[in-house]
């Protein structure tokens, strides 16, 4: 996992482990342009995990991963020993912002119901609270949950928060109510953390593909419409969370026809 610049920031990946998501998943989608990212049975093994930022003296983390989980979908549970390699504990962070409560990005606020990271205050958007906890949208395990570290929460409601200079909210629902993307600035760049906004590269170039886990598909295709053509923008570049080797990406405009590379290359 290589770190990620923008500008005067580092951004590191912490990985947690890995996802299996089936391309039948993605409704409407032609997979005859993007085989190389399928394995041989037509599904994709995607990392799952977060990114850290060192802000000052101030440290970020932006998603917390699945946790300690094994099942069918999700081989999870490294996030604390990827943190150690990096020489951070987990009292040491200060701040950490959800993209949304899917169990893969939340999975390590808490731990056998005590607080992971005791001394972080914890940005959730605010539409996401009230579906996912207040009204146990998606059942009481998750709201319950989410409820041991409901005295750590800090709501995101609206668009467009700074949590930290150089680190702003921007509201990116469809995929969740409140799902939020994470804008870094430094310089004359900006990385936007997209959370699942996007799920796998082919989404770059093929926005309007629907994915069975977004809430609000129509919503969710406008909103990555619109994240792609930001990132043709120079100076733009998009992190989602699952591509691979949790790297970001920049879109090459090339003939009318887009393009997606590695932000290193």
């Amino acid at each position: 996992m290589q770190p990620i610049h923008v500008g005067d920031l580092t951004v590191h990946p912490v990985y947690d482990g890995t996802a299996v998501l089936n391309k039948t998943l993605w409704t409407g989608s032609d997979w005859t342009a993007h085989q190389h990212l399928l394995r041989e049975d037509g599904t994709m093994l995607v990392p799952v995990g977060g990114f850290l930022v060192r802000v000052g003296e101030r440290l970020v983390l932006l998603d917390a991963g699945v946790g300690d989980v094994h099942n069918e979908m999700f081989d999870g549970g490294l996030l604390l020993q990827s943190l150690a390699a990096l020489g951070v504990q987990p009292a040491d962070i200060d701040t950490v912002i959800v993209s949304h409560l899917h169990s893969d990005h939340m999975g390590w606020l808490q731990h056998d119901g005590t607080v992971t990271f005791p001394n972080a205050t914890v940005h959730v958007g605010a539409a996401d609270w009230r579906f996912f906890v207040d009204e146990e949208g998606d059942g009481t395990r998750r709201a319950d949950r989410m409820r041991v570290v409901e005295e750590h929460v800090s709501l995101i409601d609206g668009d467009g928060v700074t949590i930290l200079p150089g680190i702003t909210t921007r509201a990116t629902p469809g995929h969740t109510p409140g799902h939020t993307s994470t804008v870094l600035s430094s310089g004359t760049e900006r990385l936007i953390v997209l959370g699942d906004a996007l799920h796998c590269p082919a989404q770059l170039t093929e926005a309007e593909w629907q994915f069975f886990y977004d809430v609000d598909v129509e919503l969710a295709v406008r909103t990555r419409q619109a994240l792609v053509r930001e990132a043709e923008v120079e100076g733009t570049t998009l992190l989602p969370c699952h591509f691979p080797g949790m790297q970001a990406a920049r879109l090459v405009p090339a003939q009318g026809t887009r393009h997606w590379v590695l932000s290193g290359e």
